[in-house]
């Protein structure tokens, strides 16, 4: 079977948007990826906001998404012998108890085999606390760390860039402010959102994360 390399991008996804999955393929196409796994975490007990969705529901938009992706006939979401590789993961969801990152990473490890390649995918947001994780050393021992890039304070990339790896493609545009504090802003207005200019966008997403977040009512919509 060889030696693979597979990646692991952990979130609450709440909600997942066309970001999340943007960033995947740039991880695809930049780590030659043979799978990459979204682990969709029960909770984040670092998290500052409020996580509004529940975990299935999360999970479900996520699967959602994928799904979408894996349909459509221009998806940018496969490897190198053009196989589409990403799927979710629940394990977190499963995990009893307070979850951290070292418990998912070794759990994934003992599903798939210890040899391979493990890539771990964050923020540039994540990446200045990630030192602070429980058992950080030996997350770093087990995973290669790669930051996908967001906008942040450009005086702390270079902290970033000495620390980890760093996948340096810019989010591309009408993407790069698609957060998930924007996607659920803009639901509880029905979908709209305003710019930094004062007019009012409508926020992007996959039409069919758009139809659950209005069949389940999510973020406020109404």
């Amino acid at each position: 079977m060889g030696v693979k390399n597979i990646a692991i991008f952990g979130g609450t996804f709440d909600p997942v948007h066309k970001g999340h999955l943007y960033a995947v393929e740039i991880a695809i196409k930049k780590l030659f990826l043979d799978k990459l796994i979204i682990v969709v975490a029960k909770d984040q007990w670092r998290r500052k906001n409020i996580i509004q969705a529940s975990p299935s529901e999360r999970l479900d938009m996520v699967n959602l998404a994928i799904n979408e992706e894996r349909f459509d006939s221009k998806t940018r979401l496969l490897n190198y012998e053009n196989k589409f590789i990403v799927e979710a993961s629940d394990i977190d969801i499963k995990r009893k108890g307070k979850t951290y990152t070292i418990d998912t990473i070794n759990e994934i490890r003992s599903l798939y085999g210890k040899k391979h390649s493990y890539f771990f995918l964050i923020g540039a947001d994540v990446a200045l606390d990630i030192h602070n994780w429980k058992n950080f050393n030996d997350i770093n021992s087990l995973v290669n760390i790669v930051v996908v890039n967001r906008k942040i304070h450009e005086k702390i990339m270079p902290e970033i860039k000495e620390r980890y790896n760093f996948l340096s493609e810019n989010l591309i545009e009408g993407v790069s402010d698609e957060t998930s504090t924007n996607q659920r802003l803009g639901w509880s207005n029905q979908g709209f959102l305003e710019d930094h200019g004062g007019g009012v966008v409508k926020i992007i997403n996959y039409a069919s994360v758009v139809e659950y977040i209005s069949k389940n009512k999510l973020y406020g919509y109404a």
